[in-house]
């Protein structure tokens, strides 16, 4: 029979986001760190909030996003240390949010890297978590369909291409966005590519379109991705790069 700890581990195999959703809550964050018998508790400063995603900035720091948006610091070396970093980008309750963040370079601090917001509505942030007070940058996604749900939305950033982000779980297509120009005004921004390939694989048993489920990044090949979706389909692609785009 399985244990406690087992169990989660299989659980958080099967789909990570599904197991944050369930489970996770900013009102006891429990994190493992050198074995099964050590972990953390982050108490929440407000009650109980969905988390949505996890990242570990440093061998330190720890960055969690809620649901609704809110992005909080911790560091594992002082349990009772978590902030908040960023408040609810925006005021809509029926929203989700997803975030992505970035690694650069060896040497640079984790901090100056910016953190990518999505939500179901197609908006998305840029934050310098150095200086929260302002958004480095505010853009509204070409989405067919926003608002149409969470529990697949993904975004992320090119580790071997500056500025460029990629962004699913609206419907069967993969946006890549190059974020280098863009501002605070909150415009729809324009997609440099977009991935078609699990829409062209046409309607299922059920007869919907396939919904793509999760991509992410080659991390030697800077235009190569992988994605997948609802009916079962693997791609690995690579696309074009338009005229001085993207590096």
């Amino acid at each position: 029979m399985l244990g406690a700890l087992e169990l989660d581990i299989v659980i958080l195999s099967i789909h990570p986001a599904f197991f944050l959703r369930q489970y996770c809550s900013t009102e006891i964050l429990k994190m493992l760190l050198t074995g099964p018998e050590t972990c953390l508790s982050f108490p929440a400063s407000r009650g109980s909030e969905e988390l949505s995603g996890l990242a570990f900035l440093d061998c330190n720091t720890l960055l969690l996003c809620c649901a609704v948006g809110r992005l909080c610091l911790a560091d594992i070396r002082q349990p009772r240390s978590l902030v908040e970093a960023t408040s609810v980008p925006s005021a809509s309750c029926s929203e989700q949010w997803c975030m992505g963040t970035r690694h650069g370079t060896q040497g640079l601090e984790p901090s100056s890297q910016p953190v990518a917001r999505l939500s179901s509505k197609g908006l998305l942030t840029l934050t310098d978590l150095r200086k929260t007070s302002e958004f480095l940058a505010l853009a509204k996604a070409r989405v067919p369909s926003p608002g149409s749900g969470a529990e697949f939305l993904c975004v992320s950033w090119a580790p071997a291409l500056e500025g460029c982000l990629a962004i699913s779980g609206f419907d069967g297509t993969v946006h890549v966005y190059d974020t280098q120009n863009w501002d605070s005004s909150g415009r729809e921004a324009e997609p440099i590519f977009v991935h078609k390939g699990h829409a062209f694989g046409g309607a299922g048993g059920s007869g919907e379109l396939p919904l793509v489920t999760v991509h992410t990044w080659h991390l030697q090949k800077p235009r190569t991705l992988l994605s997948a979706a609802n009916d079962g389909s693997l791609h690995v692609w690579d696309w074009v790069q338009p005229c001085g785009k993207c590096g």
